[in-house]
């Protein structure tokens, strides 16, 4: 029996599902792969937590495994590709394929079909194919230059904006709660991590700008909002390039910004359309570790 892995090693986490030709006999979660941000010996080491987890459960050896499939954060990069492939074949058996993180989303919203996507979590990017199979993408260059829209950003942006309101007016509540977020004795304490080297990690305020933006805290609304501008041009750049002469355009959305915050989705949506009536939203949920294992069983029919 052939056996199938994808993996969807984002920044946060690594995920993976283990398959045969039709069911999902194990899954397999662990911390984040990604060797830029954690080095090759820990990036190996959340790779085989995940697997051993999923083949326990599967009750096989990752040896058994025919051909894995994995979406990797960073992997448009050969350099890391190839690092990547080293640290998978030191763990599981079979054929290794290394894509980009937004290409397994991609394929288990649209398969071998035609579409963008547009992902916002710790970073962000829009990516979209058409009928004729050209490709194009949208930001998700890193944070320090790019990754508008993202959790990353939107901590960025409010720390920002809640200072400039405390040059204007002294501190308001969404600088309280970031001072305390940041883990900060007092105020002068905070400008001193927010200016640190290596610099903090801004995607850990989102829920924190969520929470204001929800007691209705204009400040933190305000940093929702250009969110969801910023990532509807995203998704307008790649629909620019690829689907001039499309009927229709269908567009899905993946990551923990646009799930989790409303307020972001209804301006990505309303800004989008605003551009462009051919816009149609995909309602199922994304599962880029499903469209890893989807890409690893299609490559070896």
């Amino acid at each position: 029996m052939a056996f199938f892995l994808g993996i969807d090693g984002g920044g946060t986490k690594t995920r993976c599902l283990l398959g045969d030709e039709k069911s999902v006999p194990g899954t397999g979660t662990s911390s984040s792969c990604k060797v830029q941000r954690v080095g090759e010996a820990c990036a190996r080491d959340a790779l085989a937590a995940a697997i051993h987890e999923a083949c326990v459960q599967a009750g096989i050896s990752p040896r058994q495994i025919t051909r894995t499939c994995a979406g990797i954060t960073g992997a448009g990069r050969l350099e890391i590709a190839n690092v990547m492939r080293d640290l998978l074949s030191s763990i599981v058996g079979g054929e290794i394929e290394i894509i980009g993180d937004v290409e397994v989303g991609f394929e288990d919203a649209f398969g071998p079909g035609p579409g963008v996507i547009v992902i916002a979590g710790t970073g962000s990017i829009a990516y979209g194919r058409n009928t004729a199979g050209e490709t194009a993408r949208a930001g998700g260059w890193g944070h320090a230059i790019s990754d508008e829209g993202s959790g990353f950003w939107i901590g960025v942006e409010a720390v920002k904006a809640a200072l400039h309101e405390h040059d204007r007016r002294g501190n308001s509540d969404l600088l309280k709660s970031l001072i305390d977020a940041m883990g900060a004795n007092d105020f002068d304490d905070f400008i001193v991590k927010v200016n640190a080297h290596p610099q903090s990690d801004y995607a850990s305020l989102f829920p924190v700008v969520l929470a204001a933006a929800d007691r209705c805290d204009s400040i933190a609304a305000g940093v929702l909002d250009q969110a969801g501008v910023q990532l509807s041009k995203l998704a307008q750049t790649v629909i620019q390039r690829l689907f001039a002469s499309a009927d229709y355009i269908s567009v899905a959305t993946h990551g923990g910004v646009l799930a989790n915050s409303s307020k972001v989705r209804d301006v990505f949506a309303r800004e989008l359309r605003l551009q462009t009536q051919k816009v149609r939203f995909v309602d199922e949920a994304v599962d880029p570790a499903c469209g890893a294992l989807k890409r690893a069983r299609r490559s070896c029919v």
